[in-house]
Order: C-alpha cells, then structure tokens, then sequence
C-alpha cells in the first residue's frame, strides 16, 4: 500500500491521531483566544467602565456566540462529511455532494416563507428535506454501494432541481430574495444565541446515536460479506447512519446555511496525513472541521470583511483550493469511469429528415410564442399587424418573437457545446454547466454588469469568455495528471462552479439596488431579449458552424485513441485545445446574452445519441436543433404558466433537465446489475 500523501511520523511513544487531536485543539485554542481575548481582557481590566461594558455586549451578544456556531457548524459537518464517507465507502461523499444541503434549502425557504416554521421547529424541518434529498439521490444512483460518480452526479441533480423549485418560488415572492440570498452565502450569526442553543440541542440525538455506529461501521468498510458473517444488520445500519449524518448537516444548516466543502475536506486532510480508523476519524473530523470554520470566520473578521463578504464565501475560496488539491492528489480518481454506454441503436430518422421535421416545429414553436399570451393572437390579427393595420398586434409579437429566437440561437449554441465537450474528453458528463463554464461566464458577467452598469454587449461577451476560459484552463490544469478521467474532471468542474454561485450570489447580495434582476440573469432567461440581442447572439453560431463542420471528422477519429489518430495524421492535441475553445466560446456567448441556463449542454446530446445519432458529425446537428426546440420551449412555457408572473427559461430548464438526468443514472445502474 502506498503511503498517505500527507502521511507523516509522529513522535515516539506518540500515535498519529493523538498528535493530530493535540496539536487540533491547541490551533483551536488560539483560534478561539484571538477571537474572544480582547474583549475578554477588557472586560477583566476595566470592571465596571463604560468600555467594559461595551466588552461585555461585544463579547455575550456577538463574538462568543458566532465563535460558537462556528465550533457547532463546522464540527456537525465534519462527523456527518465522515459518516457518510463510511457508510458509502466513497471519500468523496459528503452532505454538500449528496443532495442533502440542497434538501435543506427548501426547508429554509418554508422556514423563511411560513414563520410559524421557523424556530423551534426549522431543525426538524432540514432534516426532513435533507433526509429525502439524501434518499431520492441514493435510490437513483443504484443505491449507497453506487460508484462515486453516480452519487455526486444524482446528489448534484437533486440539488439543482431543489435549487430551481426555490428560484420558481423566488420569482413569485421577490421580496424574499435578498434574505434568501444571505442564507445562501452563509452566515454564522443567523440565528442569534437562543436559536444557536436550540439548534446545539437538536444534535443531541444523533450525538447518542452516535457510539452504537462506530463499530458496526468500522465492520461493514470491511466489506457487506464480512458485516454478515459477524452479525451486523446492514440495512437498519444504513438507514441508521443516514439519518444520523443528514441530522448532523440539518443542525449545521440550521445554524450557518451552507458552508461548502467542509464535510468532505476535513475527512479527506486526515486520511491523507494517515488516520483512517472510524473511532479516531469522527472526533478528528469534528475538532479539524469545527477548526477550520472557526479560522476562516476569525480571517473574515480580522481582515474587517464582514460587512461584505461572508464566512460561507471564505469558506468557499478557502475550500475549493483544498478540495482541488485532494482531487489533483488522489492517483484512484483517474481509474473510476462513468459508468455504463447507452446500447448503439438506429437513426430514428436520416439526418437531414430529422433536421428537416426540427425546422418545421421550430417555426410552429415561434409562431405559436408570438400568439400566446394574455392576448392570443389570431392568424388574421397577426396578419394585419405584419400588414401594419394593427399596431398592438405588432407591439405584441415585437416583443415575444424575438425572445424565442434568441432562446432557440441560445439553446442551439449551449447543445453544441456540450457535444464538442464531450467528445473531446471523452466524457458523457462534460456538459458546460457540470464543468463550472456557465457558472465561470456567468460571475464574470455578472461582475460585470455590477461595475459597469452601462457595459456593452462587447464588454459583457469579453467578460463572458474570460470567465469560462479561466475555468477551462483550471480543469486542465488540475486533470492533466488524471488525463480528464470523468471523475476527476466532473469534481472539478462542480467544485469551481459551486465557488462562482457562491460569489455570485455574494454580488447580488451586495448589490442591493436591484437583487430581484441580478438573480434572475443568474437563473438564466429571456425576459427583455430583442432583435439586438439576436443581432448580436446569432454571428457566434453563423461562424461557429463551419468550424464545427471542420472538426467533427477529426474529433470522431480520436475515439480509437490517441495512437491511433495520430497516425491517420490527426493533429490531436491542437485538435482537441482547439475544440475546446469553440466549446468554451460557443456556451459563454450563450450566457452572456441569456445567463447561465442549466442542462441544456449535457442533455441535448444524450437526446440526440439516443435518437441514433452517434458519429460527431450527426450529433451536432440533432443536439443543436434539440437544444433549440428545448429552449425555445422552456421560454414558451415559462411565459405562460404563471402568467403574468414569469418563470424564468432557466428554471424551467432544471425542471425538465433533472428528471432526465435522474432518469440517465437509473437506466445505467439497471445496464450495470
């Protein structure tokens, strides 16, 4: 067995996690009396002064309280991060990757938006949505014995889908976004000290659960044959364990909103520096989690930022390093695949048919847009007002035509991204919005639009590029060493993608002047969009396609592998730089125009695969008339079916988008039984 990457030799007489516990709780300790000293020097110097007792309030109503959260927070994440590695046998599993603070998001929008909720009862609330997170994502990917891929992926969806569900939600209730959004990035004061003291005596349950799992645990890692023969229930072990993890991330929700990463970090350091025994893992996972939440608040505050930036947006820039740097590290990543194929199968129609019908319903789908809506439009007004007789009738389908457009030229851009992706990393996963390039153009753009209120279309696609090249370049850099395995290129991309939602949604909180549109952009929609923004949109794809064109033939013969397309003389590390920017460029002029729309590249061309269109060459094409027909749709129905509120197209998308995805992962755990 190879050593621990982090692995070191403790003193003698010394073991490795004792040195670790020491040397946590006297980081802890300092944590803490930098946090607490001054006040607490104040107050002991000065009794009775004015200063001390500005110390006192400063030190019971403020820090020791916050100090304490975090302490909570951190080490409730750590043990449940560590149970649930445990019981999947997956040292990536982890309460933010398995749905279950997705989960809690809706209890906390039920919380914020019902009061009688709230309080006493938003404990038992998380938990419960969090515990069926957790269930729905398990049940879809085959099971907790999943491979790690599948749990991330269906936690991932369930996650977005809960996230969309709150959005539709958000739409409708808009002056509930800013305190949505604050939820959103974190925050260790959110409760105040009575909600802290409530929330501590929830974990008291799952804290005595607690020493009965450990060595049921500890047995069932050794493999479920092994658990039988020694007489442990692994089914009541199973459904034990979950509930008492998604227990522990309820408290930690419920005290500081989602604090990413945590729970799977500090497990993950002390296995690296070698401490792989549950009896030791728990405590350790609790004290380094609790330790590095309470650090990164205490840097939050003595750098002054807590005006303007969160703990839950440090933890992220402090965490996705982390976890960055355990993905580039860990050499087992590399060899885990995505699962099953789809079985080959026939065209259902030849290519040009298809593209044909698609063209036809994509004209029915505009013309249906201009005349739907709160006034339907018959053929004879629409007529009149292309004839000029009828003025409203024009105002009409002059705003709704061009929106659909610009969905459709969207839709049709983000599909063929996600074909170029894929078939460049040879990873059905490689959609724009799992690799974090939507969510990279979108905080740029956002960025944008928050500095320069006044920035052009040129501005915002160069921000755009920027953005989504960046995170490009970061999930090459960190996989060259797995060789973009699907795992680890899937992990990244979430990883980078949830640290820009995290900072974006940090912007829309600090831009206060208008939330209810930055939150929608970020959504992803066509609210507003005009024959400019078609004007603008469409030349992206006008010289995209033959360029595509060009690359499809040479990208189909990489799929025999490297050797081999080189020796047919394939240039296939230009080739593959090259596509890769195409892609990059394609999906962030999408967003710089409609905003990060979800699913949209990562499932138009698995419609398009499982209609029979295999070779890259036919793929494209069918993905991008999917992806069109997919858009324009969402924008149609988000149009009318809350009117007149709008659901954005974005929504829309994830509400369509993860049924499918979910739909995906079932069909390949069933192929792979």
């Amino acid at each position: 067995m190879s050593a621990s990457p982090l692995a070191f030799a403790p003193p003698a007489g010394l073991s490795r996690a004792a040195l670790l516990g020491l040397s946590g709780l006297a980081l802890l300790a300092a944590v803490v009396a930098l946090r607490l000293g001054p006040d607490a020097a104040t107050l002991l110097a000065e009794p009775g002064t004015p200063s001390a007792g500005l110390a006192a309030v400063l030190l019971f109503e403020l820090d020791l309280p916050r100090v304490l959260a975090a302490l909570v927070a951190g080490a409730a994440l750590g043990v449940s991060g560590a149970l649930f590695q445990a019981l999947t046998r997956n040292p990536l599993a982890s309460p933010d990757l398995l749905g279950v603070t997705g989960g809690a998001q809706l209890g906390v929008f039920a919380a914020i938006m019902l009061p009688s909720l709230a309080g006493v009862g938003s404990v038992p609330l998380l938990f419960a949505c969090g515990l069926f997170a957790a269930a729905l994502a398990a049940a879809t990917a085959g099971g907790w014995r999943a491979s790690p891929l599948r749990l991330i992926l269906a936690g991932t969806a369930c996650s977005l889908f809960f996230g969309a569900v709150v959005n539709m939600m958000l739409t409708i209730l808009e002056e509930s976004i800013v305190g949505v959004a604050m939820w959103g990035n974190g925050s260790l004061y959110q409760p105040g000290a009575g909600g802290l003291a409530v929330a501590a005596a929830w974990a008291l349950p799952p804290l005595l659960a607690l020493p009965w799992l450990v060595r049921p645990l500890g047995v069932a890692q050794l493999g479920d044959a092994v658990a039988r023969t020694v007489g442990v229930p692994l089914a009541p072990l199973r459904v034990a364990t979950v509930a008492t993890a998604t227990a522990f991330a309820a408290v930690a929700v419920a005290v500081a909103g989602p604090m990413g990463f945590v729970g799977l970090v500090a497990p993950n350091l002390l296995r690296a520096a070698g401490v792989h025994r549950l009896p030791a893992l728990l405590p350790l996972s609790a004290l380094w989690a609790a330790l590095l939440l309470a650090a990164t608040d205490g840097l939050v505050v003595g750098l002054d930022l807590d005006n303007s930036v969160s703990t839950g947006v440090m933890i992220a820039l402090v965490g996705t390093p982390l976890l960055l740097l355990l993905i580039h590290r860990n050499r087992r990543l590399g060899g885990l695949d995505a699962g099953a194929a789809a079985p080959s199968r026939a065209a259902i129609l030849p290519l040009g048919a298809f593209v044909g019908l698609a063209a036809l319903l994509l004209a029915a789908l505009a013309a249906l847009a201009a005349a739907a809506g709160g006034q339907w439009l018959t053929p004879a007004r629409a007529w009149a007002a292309f004839a000029g007789d009828d003025v409203v009738a024009r105002l009409l389908i002059d705003i709704r035509l061009p929106r659909v457009l610009v969905a459709m030229v969207a839709g049709a851009m983000l599909a063929a991204s996600g074909a170029l992706l894929q078939s460049v990393a040879k990873n059905p996963l490689a959609g724009p919005e799992v690799l974090g390039l939507t969510q990279g153009a979108g905080l740029a753009t956002l960025a944008a639009q928050v500095v320069w209120p006044l920035a052009g279309r040129a501005a915002l696609f160069g921000a755009a590029f920027a953005g989504g090249a960046a995170v490009l370049a970061a999930i090459l850099l960190f996989n060259r060493r797995h060789r973009l395995a699907p795992l680890p290129v899937a992990l990244t991309g979430i990883a980078l993608g949830a640290l820009c939602v995290s900072l974006s949604q940090w912007l829309i909180v600090q831009s206060s002047v208008q939330p209810a549109r930055f939150l929608v952009w970020l959504i992803g929609g066509t609210y507003g969009k005009s024959l400019a923004d078609l004007a603008a949109l469409a030349p992206w794809l006008i010289v995209a396609l033959p360029l595509m064109a060009l690359l499809a033939r040479p990208l189909d013969l990489t799929a025999l592998g490297d050797e081999s397309a080189a020796a047919l003389g394939v240039p296939v590390a230009r080739l593959r730089l090259l596509a890769m920017l195409l892609a990059t460029a394609l999906s962030c002029a999408a967003v710089a125009v409609v905003g990060p729309v979800a699913f949209v590249g990562l499932m138009t061309p698995h419609l398009a695969r499982l209609m029979g269109f295999h070779s890259l060459g036919q793929r494209l094409p069918a993905a991008m008339c999917v992806g069109a027909m997919v858009l324009g749709a969402a924008d149609v129905a988000g149009r009318l079916a809350l009117a007149p509120l709008e659901v954005p197209a974005g929504v829309m998308t994830a509400l369509i988008g993860t049924p499918y995805l979910l739909a995906m992962l079932i069909a390949g755990a069933r192929r792979q039984r």
